[in-house]
């Protein structure tokens, strides 16, 4: 689940995550 996941959200959120994690 928690590689399917990262892998979903890798391309587009990975940006919002990071910034939001800032």
């Amino acid at each position: 689940q928690g590689e399917e996941f990262e892998k979903k959200i890798a391309p587009p959120t990975l940006l919002l995550y990071v910034d939001a994690g800032k």
